[in-house]
């Protein structure tokens, strides 16, 4: 019997397919020596998943016995679902394959249950890199530099899918905040959405604020975007002056969100089998490792520490559990 485990990475869960059977530590060791691992990132190599992946394959195999090589593997697609459906479905499932999966994977779950090809209640979520918040990032020559800005003009959002949290999160601006965004999809991460802005293609994204900054430090000092709005229970330090999403919806979707977010960020799931072990251990490991840091620094992300947060399995089933409510809104 197997069984399946994950480990978020900020906005993100790096997951992992264990045995169950009870293994000794120097049998563990023996499985990984001489092997590749591979981490799938279900998103390209530009955007936080991409840059977070590439970080913690830097390090995370010096502290799983065997030391094993860990290998990136991007497979993009629907926004994050086609890597979630191949780790879930056809991935090796030894040990040998870690995935660095959506935040929205129980979201889109509940949204779209007839896309998705796996059950985030069968992974079990280890830990993250770094708490998530997402910016509305908009280019330069639309002129639109507030909320009220964005209701009297159109704003065409590049978004990668459906199952995406950026398309979920203009629908819920466009229908709730009536903020005039259309979402155009198709795009692979977030390079692709950054050159399509640049071209103008398209005006805007809504993607992680550690990514903008990591990638694109130059846009933010030419002020070649404006952020508008930014995402999350609080706001950014960095972002004292933006509004944020949960404050333009209606009272009772406000109160709503906390729940909302709770399923949309996963943490570490209470069953662990035995080969699942010393990766939840390197997760201490990692952030104690010598360049880690260091490397965050020189990408120009913030101080945030990996932390293996607390069990959340029993929400994330209920929610899923009680499938999707009815909605006005056209996922």
């Amino acid at each position: 019997m197997t069984r399946k485990f994950a480990l978020l990475a900020g906005v993100s869960a790096l997951a992992a397919i264990a045995a169950a059977p009870a293994v000794k530590a120097d049998a563990v060791a023996d499985f990984y020596k001489g092997k590749n691992v591979t981490l799938i990132i279900p998103y390209s190599a530009g955007g936080m998943y991409g840059i977070n992946g590439r970080i913690m394959s830097r390090f995370i195999g010096r502290h799983i016995p065997g030391k094993p090589n860990v290998v990136v593997q991007h497979m993009t697609g629907q926004g994050g679902t086609k890597g979630a459906n191949y780790f879930y479905n056809a991935a090796a499932q030894d040990g040998s394959v870690i995935a660095e999966l959506s935040k929205d994977l129980a979201v889109a779950q509940v949204l779209r249950p007839g896309r998705v090809k796996y059950d985030a209640r069968k992974i079990h979520f280890l830990g993250r890199m770094q708490p998530y918040a997402a910016v509305l990032m908009v280019w330069h020559t639309q002129g639109i530099n507030t909320v009220e800005d964005a209701r009297r003009k159109q704003i065409i959002v590049a978004s990668s899918g459906k199952s995406s949290h950026d398309y979920m999160e203009a629908s819920l601006l466009r229908h709730f905040a009536g903020m005039k965004l259309k979402s155009v999809t198709g795009y692979r991460g977030a390079a692709g959405m950054y050159k399509a802005m640049e071209s103008g293609e398209t005006h805007a994204r809504i993607g992680a604020w550690n990514s903008l900054k990591a990638a694109k430090p130059d846009w933010l000092r030419d002020k070649k975007v404006s952020i508008v709005l930014q995402t999350g229970l609080k706001k950014q330090p960095d972002l004292p002056n933006i509004p944020l999403m949960l404050d333009l919806m209606p009272d009772g979707e406000a109160k709503k969100w906390p729940k909302s977010c709770r399923l949309a960020v996963p943490s570490a799931g209470g069953c662990r089998p035995r080969r699942g072990r010393p990766p939840i251990r390197s997760l201490r490991c990692v952030r104690r490792s010598t360049g880690w840091l260091s490397t965050l620094i020189s990408w120009r992300r913030s101080r945030s520490e990996m932390s293996a947060a607390k069990p959340r399995q029993a929400l994330r089933s209920r929610a899923i559990s009680s499938g999707p409510s009815q909605s006005r809104l056209n996922w």
